[in-house]
């Protein structure tokens, strides 16, 4: 399994652990790639999942650029008209995933964007 699938995982289940409930996974269509819709508390929400084994590169969140930000927002709204999802709440998150040996460290952060 690739490190971004591992990452992927580890995320589902950190979420699935703290109370939300898992949608869709990795959800695709031409304006890109939404890697965990979830929702909790009546909210939607659109995670963006990144792993990394070491800080060589940065920070995992350092890998969400602007361009991904827009093609997250856009994917999130695709989403929503596609599945005729009325009024409710909805964000976007991101989920660290920093592994040291075998060690997963997750930093989660609501409406990172």
């Amino acid at each position: 399994m690739s490190l971004g699938l591992q990452g992927e995982e580890v995320a589902a289940n950190y979420l699935q652990n703290k109370g939300y409930q898992v949608l869709e996974r990795n959800f695709r269509c031409k304006m890109g790639e939404i890697d965990i819709i979830a929702c909790i508390d009546r909210t939607l929400v659109f995670v963006e999942v990144k792993t990394r084994r070491s800080l060589n590169y940065g920070l995992p969140c350092e890998a969400v650029t602007k361009t991904k930000k827009l093609h997250i927002r856009k994917v999130a709204a695709f989403y929503v008209m596609k599945n005729k999802i009325g009024n409710i709440n909805r964000r976007i998150d991101v989920v660290e995933i920093l592994y040291q040996g075998e060690k997963a460290y997750i930093r989660h952060t609501e409406n990172a964007f």
